[in-house]
């Protein structure tokens, strides 16, 4: 493949727009309404009992899944979009320097923010 057709600013910035959206729809899954009740459940039944438990603990294993699903699409879309801003203003040279350094510090943002989710200082 030639380099011209492999990147392109709008191509990756809108992928990378793409993605946080699906990443926003994924954290919204599974509904808080979808959360077990117990008053549906007869707790003073042995079996009734291990069953609320057991579909608690299988909702709290989905908004887990899902919440590691939606961190994984925000950092892909954060990590193409601070790729994108890099790139574009190393390689055009039209751009005014303002616009260049604009770029450079949108992606020094978007790789901190990346960075800074999973540093703690406790």
């Amino acid at each position: 493949m030639a380099k011209g057709s492999m990147y392109t600013f709008q191509k990756w910035l809108m992928i990378g727009a793409a993605l946080l959206v699906f990443a926003t729809v994924f954290a919204q899954f599974p509904l808080s309404s979808s959360e077990p009740s117990i008053t549906d459940y007869d707790l003073s039944d042995e079996k009734e009992s291990q069953q609320y438990l057991d579909d608690v603990d299988s909702f709290e294993g989905q908004v887990a899944l899902f919440g590691a699903m939606a961190t994984i699409l925000q950092v892909s879309a954060l990590t193409m979009l601070g790729y994108a801003f890099f790139r574009e203003a190393q390689e055009d040279d039209g751009q005014h320097v303002a616009v260049r350094i604009t770029m450079i510090l949108a992606g020094i943002v978007l790789v901190t923010s990346i960075v800074g989710r999973s540093f703690s200082l406790f």
